[in-house]
């Protein structure tokens, strides 16, 4: 069986101030007479504690006034790490068991999945470039892709034809030192840390 991992990530990316509260509650109220834990009483005395800090801090600040915003910044660190160290007693006690975690009010993790072959790339595209012998190559967004592989070889395109290969993080990208006036052939794929990949067909132009 998988260990489950349980998740300590409270920030305002992930939990905005209500949020953040009303999570801590839940936390707070399912750990509250849980039979995993039955040594942790002095510890929900301590988070109730930071979470009426936090709630008075929060209205406060809804009045105005930097003092208060300050107050309310500090108080969510502070019931942040705190959500973050229950987080590490519920780890260690519940030994990864999922069913345990979520007793606690905590997610978990959640567990990689699988990426299969990526689609192959559409809507390419080829624009030249404001310089001699460079063309933009792009395509749209692949899903769960996390680079793109372009690929340029002189056409006509044979069996013989060897590729120059590129590589970004985004779907476009500039190709510069390329011959004026002569044909390539270019195309492109969507990839992950895989190295099978799903080529576009190739298109055809001339260089400026």
């Amino acid at each position: 069986m998988e260990t489950a991992i349980v998740s300590k990530t409270f920030s305002p990316k992930k939990y905005k101030d209500l949020n953040l509260l009303g999570k801590s509650r839940v936390v707070l109220e399912q750990m509250t007479n849980n039979a995993y834990f039955p040594d942790i009483q002095a510890k929900l005395d301590e988070l109730k504690v930071k979470i009426q800090s936090y709630e008075t801090s929060i209205i406060d600040s809804n009045q105005g006034g930097r003092s208060t915003t300050l107050i309310k910044a500090q108080n969510r660190r502070e019931l942040e790490n705190y959500l973050k160290e229950l987080a590490d007693y519920v780890q260690q006690t519940s030994k990864g068991a999922e069913n345990i975690i979520f007793s606690a009010g905590f997610d978990t993790h959640k567990k990689p999945s699988r990426v299969g072959r990526l689609d192959r790339p559409t809507r390419v595209m080829l624009k030249m470039g404001s310089n001699k012998g460079a063309v933009w190559l792009s395509c749209d967004v692949v899903d769960r892709a996390l680079f793109y592989v372009f690929e340029y070889c002189l056409a006509p395109l044979t069996a013989d034809s060897v590729w120059i290969q590129l590589s970004a993080s985004k779907r476009k990208i500039l190709i510069e030192g390329l011959i004026s006036g002569q044909e390539y052939c270019f195309r492109v794929a969507a990839a992950r840390t895989h190295p099978s990949r799903n080529w576009s067909d190739p298109i055809k132009s001339y260089v400026i």
